[in-house]
């Protein structure tokens, strides 16, 4: 009898209970089309959403209406095919009457710009404008960034004209009327590849798979827990085989089942769902072999850490539910501090690695996810080795 023995004679045995079949291939199927179906409107479509253009109104106070090198560069910036296409303008004359139009919702987002801007100029002082923000914070975000745009490059001319002179500026105008004849001054694109964005579909099935690709580390827990309690792992130390092999049979035969697991949950969303899992399909397979490994690991640390089957399933739920909801397995979670704990978990870095293979992203993105899931894999190996050693597999 060697390691393939027991390995056969575990994937016989585990097949044949009805109950593990349906918690590892088939509840996970239907959790990703409840999730993926019920939250589709919530977090899109993998369509690019690009916003409305901006409603802008500009306050500008009688000195900078007065001024014609503010107004001309002003008014040069605004009616720019890239910014005109964008943001639609329109002058206030004053802030009682923007904050009123905002209001309303007949303006997106308003501007100020200062009495003192040409002062601020002729002094060298760095150039700023006041915001008023509107409702839409998406449509403020996109606001502040093109007249941030505006005031950098006040600011660099005026930087270029204090240490260069004034020949330097004028070349500078130049090369940037010519560059903006050809470029824009903002890109609405998604991570990854430009025109993509996953599901809620791609999203529920990437998360899912890690949740319960870790799941099947219970099936390890409980079986090595069975053959204790049924009194026949000391006939499994009678027969002339050592302990490392009983317990290295029973973790392949375990892995081979989450293995196939993996590969039914990929395939058939993508057949029944339509889910796109990217074009690295032997990435793919890397990442799943990852996570077999944690789950393998984490199985082994609670069965040999906890005292019966009872408390060593409920350590290893807690453990799978909270690693899940810390990495945004159940919804999108944008907290720092959360976030920064999600980083030491198998979740977070196997659902980033998933995702960016979705989104059709540089590989060397995607191998920095998989790099620090091996690195978290490696952890927990070296943890189970250490508890094993202290341990072991034996009846007591």
């Amino acid at each position: 009898m060697n390691i393939w023995h027991i390995c056969i004679f575990e994937l016989r045995r585990i097949l044949r209970i009805r109950s593990v079949l349906l918690n590892l291939f088939i509840l996970p199927l239907l959790l990703i089309f409840i999730l993926g179906t019920a939250l589709s409107s919530t977090m899109g479509t993998a369509k690019e959403a690009i916003p409305d253009p901006v409603r802008v109104g500009i306050i500008q106070t009688e000195e900078n209406s007065d001024s014609d090198a503010i107004s001309k560069a002003l008014n040069t910036f605004v009616t720019s095919p890239a910014v005109a296409d964008i943001m639609k303008v329109q002058n206030i004359s004053t802030e009682e009457e923007a904050v009123s139009a905002l209001r309303r919702g007949d303006l997106d987002f308003a501007v100020i710009v200062p009495s003192n801007l040409e002062e601020q100029i002729m002094k060298g002082e760095e150039a700023k404008l006041q915001w008023i923000l509107g409702k839409d914070g998406t449509l403020n975000v996109v606001g502040q960034t093109l007249f941030t745009r505006f005031t950098d490059e006040l600011n660099s001319k005026v930087a270029a004209a204090k240490v260069l002179g004034p020949d330097a500026v004028a070349a500078m105008a130049e090369r940037s009327q010519t560059s903006r004849e050809s470029s824009s001054y903002i890109t609405v694109s998604s991570p990854g590849k430009a025109g993509t964005s996953y599901s809620a579909s791609q999203y529920y099935a990437a998360s899912m798979l890690a949740m319960f690709m870790l799941y099947s580390g219970m099936t390890t827990s409980n079986s090595l827990f069975g053959e204790r309690d049924k009194k026949t792992l000391t006939r499994l130390q009678a027969a002339p085989i050592g302990n490392g092999v009983i317990f290295a049979g029973k973790i392949a035969g375990n892995s081979l089942i989450a293995f196939m697991q993996a590969i039914i949950i990929v395939l058939m969303t993508d057949w029944l769902y339509g889910v796109n899992w990217g074009t690295h399909p032997w990435l793919i397979v890397l990442i799943c072999v990852l996570i077999t490994l944690a789950s393998m690991t984490l199985g082994v640390i609670v069965a040999l850490v906890c005292k019966n089957a009872a408390s060593a399933s409920a350590a290893l739920q807690g453990i799978i539910i909270a690693m899940t909801f810390i990495s945004g397995g159940f919804t999108p979670i944008a907290i720092g501090f959360v976030q920064r704990i999600s980083e030491f978990t198998v979740n977070h870095w196997a659902l980033q690695s998933f995702l960016r293979m979705m989104l059709d992203a540089p590989v060397s993105e995607i191998m920095y996810s998989i790099m620090m899931l091996g690195a978290v894999c490696a952890v927990m190996v070296a943890v189970a080795a250490l508890v094993y050693r202290k341990a072991g597999y034996r009846y007591e």
